[in-house]
């Protein structure tokens, strides 16, 4: 089936990120079931041109390329000869030219993918002996996001082709777009205003909440009713919602308003920026105007740096879920029927590596509440952790009934 859905309707891949999963249900939530398809273990197809993918707004995706073609072989060789003939048709601006080829999936070994990468450039001079043409080097068989960006392979003075793999079935696709990790990271570390003790949201990860929560909400405005030092609404912003934050601490709404302050000076598309803030307790808080859409991490709890004992998991698990639930409990109230939520739960990892999770999830619809079902993803795998780390969060997805 995978190879029908290759050749009749994909338009476009994905390469997902560190936890392909979670940029496989925000696909899925943004675009829809029908729209996304696995491909492989860490890959995505979408019967969508690039052009019409916001690939900006993607935590859960580090590449976007077009199809070019599917091939049902897994051989280098035949692979090699599509790639001959596919290279001198790519687009081209005048002047110097980089090329780069990326493979992803176990296909060959690096050796043979340079010496591939140097076979297509010989087979563009052969098409025009005045070409100028440079090969971005591989010291891997894909080739990092900084180096495509640092090579200008998605722009018209370079092009990376690339060759995924599921199973016998290989996609060749040029990319479009690369994950700009060096944004990300003026967004995380550039911000005025930072605290390790209230925990460290990847802005990737704040991406990935919101797309989990904004399925045909376009132009409505976001809560996040534990905004910490602002990395989600800031996200939120930049996605062009308005953004409505509070938390129980003063000192946060203060770090929130300075680090949106920050932000609007970055961004152009920002200038006008009026995020409403306020000090509340998520648990006894009221909302004025409601909102439209809710996501947020919450409350986590302590960090830890090792396996916890049973009696302070139970504990600290006890406490969260108080606290998680009066949240629930509290917002239900608020909300329209069918406003959509995807909140950051703490998870604890085992030494067998399974989870703990807390309680209230057993007791979503009591509460007023229908979690998510997702096609390609089991809700239970929407995790989001380190291998270091001993938390993790877990992305719950629910609608007010």
């Amino acid at each position: 089936m995978i190879a029908v859905y290759c050749q009749q309707m994909s338009q476009s891949i994905l390469l997902l990120g560190r936890q392909p999963k979670l940029g496989l249900a925000e696909l899925e939530s943004l675009h829809g079931q029908g729209h996304v398809a696995p491909f492989g273990d860490g890959a995505a197809l979408l019967d969508l041109p690039a052009e019409e993918i916001n690939f900006a707004r993607l935590g859960g995706s580090s590449k976007l390329a077009r199809v070019i073609t599917s091939l049902p072989t897994a051989n280098w060789r035949r692979i090699e000869r599509e790639l001959i003939k596919i290279a001198p048709q790519l687009p081209r601006a005048e002047g110097k030219f980089t090329l780069g080829l990326s493979v992803y999936g176990d296909i060959t070994h690096l050796k043979d993918i340079q010496a591939t990468a140097l076979r297509l450039k010989k087979s563009i001079r052969a098409q025009d002996p005045s070409q100028s043409v440079r090969i971005s080097q591989n010291k891997s068989a894909a080739l990092s996001s900084a180096q495509v960006i640092h090579d200008g392979l998605t722009t018209a003075k370079g092009a990376e082709l690339i060759v995924v793999r599921s199973g016998e079935h290989i996609i060749i696709g040029q990319t479009v777009a690369e994950q700009d990790i060096e944004a990300y990271a003026a967004r995380d570390q550039g911000r005025p205003k930072r605290d390790a003790r209230v925990g460290m949201l990847p802005p990737k990860l704040a991406q990935i909440i919101i797309n989990l929560a904004t399925a045909d909400t376009a132009g409505a405005t976001l809560l996040d009713p534990f905004c910490g030092t602002g990395v989600v609404l800031q996200e939120a912003s930049l996605m062009g919602y308005g953004v409505y934050g509070t938390d129980l601490e003063p000192r946060m709404i203060e770090y929130t308003e300075k680090n949106l302050r920050w932000l609007s000076g970055q961004y152009e598309s920002l200038a006008n920026l009026a995020p409403q803030l306020e000090q509340g307790d998520a648990t006894t808080h009221t909302w004025k105007p409601a909102p439209g859409i809710v996501a947020c991490e919450g409350y986590l709890g302590q960090p830890f740096t090792g396996f916890p004992t049973s009696e302070k998991l139970r504990e600290v698990s006890h406490t969260c879920n108080q606290i998680m639930k009066g949240f629930l409990k509290n917002i239900h109230g608020q909300l329209e029927s069918g406003t959509r939520l995807c909140i950051g739960l703490p998870a604890w990892r085992q030494k067998d590596d399974s989870f703990v999770h807390l309680n209230l999830l057993d007791s979503l619809e009591e509460m007023g509440y229908n979690r998510i079902s997702f096609v390609h993803v089991d809700a239970k795998d929407l995790l989001y952790y380190r291998e270091d780390q001993f938390v993790a969060r877990e992305l719950l997805v629910i609608t007010r009934k």
